[in-house]
């Protein structure tokens, strides 16, 4: 307990801070489940941990919407996977890079070109395994966006 004028420790902060993100998670999660339950089909829903909400929550729409210009078009370059970006993020995005990686890796994106190349906006891009299934959550989360 906090006493007038007594100050935090950085170390309190940061575990507040991600109490209140698990809490956040879980009130998303509840509301989902609550908001889906009054739909038919309600019990279609998919079980995730909190982790993977919490990631579907993030990056999911930005997933989606990658997999499914690659369903439209076949393809990705990485100037669309930008612009798709800072459309949803903000103009001040520039390689997000906690998105790609290497193909099998926890990224959601990778460049099919070899490492260490220089970037180029006509770069494929591509879903990985871990991509797609955050997509496909998200999908069975929103199933009015795939209609």
């Amino acid at each position: 307990m906090l006493y007038e004028g007594e100050a935090m420790k950085e170390s309190e902060i940061k575990d507040l801070l991600e109490l209140v993100g698990q809490l956040q998670t879980l009130g998303q999660q509840m509301e989902a489940r609550l908001a889906a339950a009054l739909h038919p089909g309600a019990s279609d829903l998919p079980v995730m941990s909190t982790k993977d909400f919490d990631r579907v929550g993030r990056f999911g729409e930005v997933a989606h919407r990658h997999l499914a210009l690659v369903e439209s078009k076949g393809t990705i370059s990485l100037g669309e996977s930008l612009a798709l970006r800072r459309e949803m993020f903000g103009e001040k995005v520039q390689a997000t890079a906690n998105l790609f990686g290497i193909k099998g890796s926890g990224a959601l994106f990778y460049r099919q070109t070899p490492y260490g190349k220089p970037r180029h906006d006509s770069d494929p891009v591509c879903l990985t395994e871990e991509g797609k299934r955050i997509a496909g959550l998200w999908r069975e989360l929103h199933p009015s966006t795939t209609s």
